[in-house]
């Protein structure tokens, strides 16, 4: 099991379509409460990918471009992979949008963390 500072990784993934006017303030937000950020532009026409990618000089965000749309299914399970393949081992799905409050992730996840099944 991959640690990161003694404890598990925690990432979230965030698909992208449509959400340039929200898609900065989500990934400062999330970021704030997981260790790493997979943002999917899941061929934006808005290229909200390229906005995340200008703002954040982050080693801890990463953003994906999908070739093709792949719907929001699609561009999740891109960024779990992703994740995954980076070792982190809890990943949460937040929306573009901002209709999510990131601030709920940690509390979301503490049954995970904690190795409860409830």
């Amino acid at each position: 099991m991959n640690r990161h500072a003694d404890r598990l990784i925690l990432a979230a993934v965030v698909p992208c379509f449509r959400v340039r006017a929200h898609i900065v303030d989500v990934v400062r937000r999330t970021l704030a409460q997981v260790d790493r950020v997979y943002v999917v532009d899941d061929q934006c026409p808005d290229g909200s990918g390229a906005l995340v990618a200008r703002e954040f000089a982050d080693e801890r965000v990463t953003v994906i471009y999908n070739q093709v749309n792949k719907g929001v299914g699609g561009a999740v399970i891109a960024g779990y992979r992703r994740a995954l393949a980076d070792g982190c081992e809890v990943v949460v799905k937040v929306d573009g949008d901002g209709q999510m409050a990131p601030e709920l992730i940690p509390s979301l996840v503490l049954p995970i963390l904690r190795g409860r099944q409830h």
